[in-house]
């Protein structure tokens, strides 16, 4: 289980909608070479990879959890992190998903 994302409170300016800020119009983006739509659905925001238009995943859904804050969990329920921001969210659910960094070939390690 991851803890809170650092700096965690909702974004504000910019072109990234804070989680709050979410419709259920799809906002798309792309994030570490990836596309990323959330949707709000209910009063849930449902995170999805679209990378692959013909075979969407989901990596996760955020809920109010404040006025500010929402928790950001994994499709298994596993908690990755509060946040308002809907980058943020989408980072900490990558980083939930992926397995640890492997190094690269060639590097060193100490």
């Amino acid at each position: 289980m991851l803890g809170l994302v650092p700096g965690a409170k909702p974004e504000q300016g910019g072109s990234a909608p804070g989680l709050g800020e979410i419709g259920p119009s799809p906002w798309v983006v792309k994030c570490m070479g990836r596309r990323y739509s959330a949707a709000r659905s209910g009063g849930a925001v449902v995170i999805q990879d679209v990378t692959d238009i013909t075979r969407p995943f989901p990596v996760g859904l955020a809920e109010p959890d404040s006025e500010s804050l929402w928790t950001v969990r994994t499709p298994r329920g596993l908690l990755a992190g509060r946040t308002g921001g809907t980058l943020h969210a989408i980072a900490a659910l990558r980083e939930a998903s992926l397995p640890p960094a492997v190094p690269s070939p060639g590097t060193e390690q100490a």
